[in-house]
């Protein structure tokens, strides 16, 4: 389940828009400004960060029995989401396509598990616990799991940039091999949209 969420955003400050002008051309015929690629960039983790602090307190994730995921924001440039863990809450081994994306944990505590091909073609495994105002920060294909193995509610937020469009899910055969069992294309969430259907964690 995700419901849009018009939460507040991080303070964006340092992060460059492409909507600032450089400063208009000096006369008729001047060179109109271009945002350099540089502007394009944003920062996944502070955004996480800016959004952490009231995550817990959204009232779909306050009361959630289930494993429940809320829109924070959505840009050209990122996506944001809140996300509930019950006890017991994991989701499959999967990645973000060509996606990057920050994670911070915002009550509770979270177990991750990442494997990573080796270049035999065999699952590099390992895991960690990340506690709350911990977070974990990954490039694109990034293979991993999550999962609240504690006693307590648990909720992450959780930035990705670009927006999504793509998920494999994977498993480990029985020889140690990550294989894929299937991609989800994701469409875009539109500006009022309120529910997803993927599960963006």
């Amino acid at each position: 389940m995700a419901l849009a969420y018009p939460g507040p955003a991080a303070d964006l400050d340092h992060v460059s828009s492409p909507n600032r002008s450089d400063g208009l051309p000096a006369g008729p015929g001047g060179p109109l400004p271009h945002p350099s690629p540089s502007r394009r960039r944003v920062d996944l983790l502070a955004i996480a960060r800016g959004f952490a602090p009231s995550a817990p307190a959204i009232p779909e994730i306050l009361e959630a029995t289930e494993r429940t995921w809320v829109l924070l924001a959505v840009t050209d440039l990122f996506e944001a989401w809140a996300i509930a863990w019950p006890p017991g809450g994991t989701i499959q081994l999967h990645d973000h396509g060509p996606s990057s994306g920050a994670v911070v944990v915002t009550r509770g505590d979270l177990v991750e598990t990442t494997v990573r091909p080796t270049t035999r073609g065999m699952a590099l495994i390992g895991t960690h616990r990340i506690t709350t105002g911990g977070h974990r920060t990954f490039g694109p294909r990034y293979v991993h799991d999550l999962s609240n193995d504690g006693d307590s509610p648990a909720v992450s937020v959780h930035v990705y940039g670009p927006r999504l469009d793509t998920m494999n899910y994977y498993e480990l055969g029985t020889r140690g091999r990550l294989r894929v069992v299937r991609t989800e294309e994701i469409l875009p969430p539109g500006p009022f949209d309120t529910t997803g259907t993927h599960d963006p964690s």
